[in-house]
């Protein structure tokens, strides 16, 4: 009954972004699409530490692979990292780390298909709804050719075209797990402008590169669209209840409450939210951003608890820490302090409540 409250309460009053004093629209993603990010940084002689410092965001997100991150923030991290190790291709290299398992339940549905245009499908399909709004994948073909495509309705510009490199090399991956390890597009088209290392990016990405002012694509032959996957002959599962729970939260971009909501996770893994830091976050000021919330009839305060709730909820079900360490993070003094609070809520304790569930 307390997730039914939860949920309904962060879906309720949805409201349009844009207009003046109002949140900025942004799209989220989630922070499994990183990859290795802190081991390629430390290989390429960087410091992970002073890159999430330099970003804003908390480095919790390297072991929070399901928490939702503003795409602008993301691109920011990525262009950040680049700058920080002097490697323009950065994102590129880090996509050659990559796997479809870094995606988690998304990547699990995809590859499930029985064959890859099947599997792209799936893709296109539910990308918005699991793994990143404000985006779309869209496939055409031309002729022979097969042009898959990655389009982004999120505004924001810095460290755009670092977070191009790194969704392709995705899209590459979903296709290896049908074609071969080894396989690589006839031609990658970049959206932006073209980067001065245009031969080492195709040696990195084993494949011809077009830069044009149009949505980043990956090419390769139609007739591959047909390829039975590899793994058909092996025992095939679909996705539980919880795994469909936790893959459907992405925010609504047109929703004030969801987005907010998500903003209070992520200030959750580092520190306890304020409303100057969420509203900083969102574009706003704090007088904007309470007069955003009285008008939907929502208090920061209830946000922030209900948003502590669901993260409990989340960590005694989907991990083994230790109820004092889930304490820790979620901003309790100690383990005590926190079974409490969870007895008001649930009516039972923590370790009762994870037997349970």
């Amino acid at each position: 009954m307390l997730e039914g409250n939860l949920h309904a309460m962060a879906r309720r009053s949805a409201g349009t972004f844009g207009g003046i004093g109002q949140m900025r629209r942004t799209g989220f993603t989630r922070a499994s699409t990183l990859g290795p990010i802190a081991e390629v940084v430390t290989v390429m002689g960087g410091s992970i530490d002073r890159v999430f410092r330099r970003a804003d965001l908390p480095l919790g997100l390297l072991n929070s692979p399901d928490a939702l991150v503003p795409l602008r923030e993301h691109f920011r991290l990525l262009i950040i990292a680049s700058r920080a190790i002097g490697d323009e291709l950065f994102s590129a290299r880090l996509g050659r780390q990559i796997t479809i398992a870094n995606l988690g339940v998304f990547g699990r549905w995809v590859t499930q298909a029985a064959c890859l245009h099947e599997a792209i499908l799936r893709a296109n399909t539910s990308l918005p709804h699991m793994l990143q709004s404000a985006t779309r994948l869209v496939l055409r073909a031309k002729g022979g050719r097969a042009y898959w495509s990655y389009e982004l309705a999120d505004p924001a510009t810095e460290g755009r075209q670092q977070n191009e490199l790194l969704a392709l090399s995705y899209m590459i991956a979903v296709v290896r797990q049908y074609v071969g390890a080894q396989w690589a597009p006839d031609t990658v088209i970049v959206g932006g402008t073209p980067v001065q290392m245009i031969g080492t990016l195709e040696d990195v990405l084993n494949a011809d590169v077009v830069f044009r002012d149009t949505p980043s694509a990956i090419v390769f032959d139609r007739q591959l669209l047909a390829t039975i996957s590899p793994s058909m002959c092996l025992p095939r599962t679909g996705l539980s209840a919880d795994d469909l729970d936790r893959a459907f939260d992405i925010p609504n971009p047109d929703d004030v409450v969801e987005s907010l909501s998500a903003l209070i996770g992520l200030e959750l893994l580092d520190r306890y939210p304020t409303l100057t830091r969420v509203g900083k976050k969102a574009g706003m000021t704090t007088r904007t951003l309470q007069r955003q919330l009285q008008t939907r009839g929502v208090r920061f305060s209830d946000l922030v608890q209900n948003t502590v709730q669901r993260r409990a909820l989340n960590l005694l079900r989907y991990t083994d820490q230790p109820i004092t360490d889930i304490a820790t993070l979620l901003g309790y003094s100690d383990g005590a302090h926190f079974t409490r609070a969870f007895e008001r809520w649930t009516g039972m304790s923590p370790r009762a409540w994870r037997t349970r569930n």
